[in-house]
């Protein structure tokens, strides 16, 4: 057990229909400061109905809320975002999958005792898959694109500024489990996952991941084209 590191995935709660509805409708709106009037024209329905089913999905974490500028006099609108739960909750199935698929390979180089070259090009080939859920324009900054990956596939990340540069901590690791007892397979296993999507989208940049590496997480950070990438550390 280390004393740094990311959370295990948290189980997103289980949504009624008409509350998913709502949850999809902001992720389709762009997942970001969608407002009462804004969901409630895209669903078609009242006002009043989208605030409760939004305040209610406030109230499970799968939505944060803050006021947000509008340009107008007047009190200014609440704007909805989705939390990375939330987007598990939609994509539950599939990180549920992902995190299955990823247990069997990492499982697969513990027991023939594979190396790091092994487990980079199979998450380089997951990275590669993922990647093709991106939209042109969160591929078109490299840092964007992962944080996208990272956030559909459980990690939620999060983009700090360091001393180096921009940086991003991974707080959750649908594979928590298995990274502390065999981190030199599963943490290659995400290194390689992020490099793929890297090259998947033609990026320049090479990645450098540091697992448990602070206090509430692992930090990944993008380098320069022609520096040197130091890996994945297992601590």
């Amino acid at each position: 057990m280390h004393a740094n590191g990311p959370s295990p995935l948290t189980t997103p709660p289980s949504l009624s229909a008409a509350r998913r509805r709502v949850l999809q409708a902001v992720l389709e709106l762009g997942g970001r400061d969608v407002t009462i009037n804004d969901a409630s024209k895209h669903l078609g329905g009242h006002p009043n109905s989208a605030r409760q089913h939004l305040d209610a999905l406030v109230g499970q974490r799968l939505l944060t809320a803050v006021d947000v500028e509008s340009g107008r006099p007047g009190r200014r609108p609440r704007g909805y975002s989705i939390t990375a739960l939330g987007r598990q909750c939609l994509g539950a199935r599939r990180v549920e999958e992902s995190r299955e698929l990823a247990e069997v390979f990492a499982s697969y180089l513990v027991t023939k005792g594979s190396g790091v070259p092994e487990a980079r090009e199979i998450g380089r080939a997951w990275g590669d898959k993922r990647a093709n859920d991106l939209t042109d324009e969160q591929a078109r900054r490299p840092l964007d694109a992962v944080i996208e990956v990272l956030d559909i596939l459980g990690f939620d990340p999060a983009e700090i500024e360091t001393e180096a540069g921009d940086a991003v901590i991974l707080r959750t690791c649908p594979l928590l489990e298995m990274a502390e007892r065999s981190p030199e397979f599963t943490c290659n296993i995400h290194h390689g996952l992020i490099d793929g999507v890297l090259r998947r989208i033609g990026a320049r940049e090479g990645v450098e991941l540091l697992p448990f590496s602070e206090p509430h997480g692992c930090r990944m950070h993008l380098t320069r084209t022609g520096s040197t990438a130091r890996g994945s550390r297992a601590s």
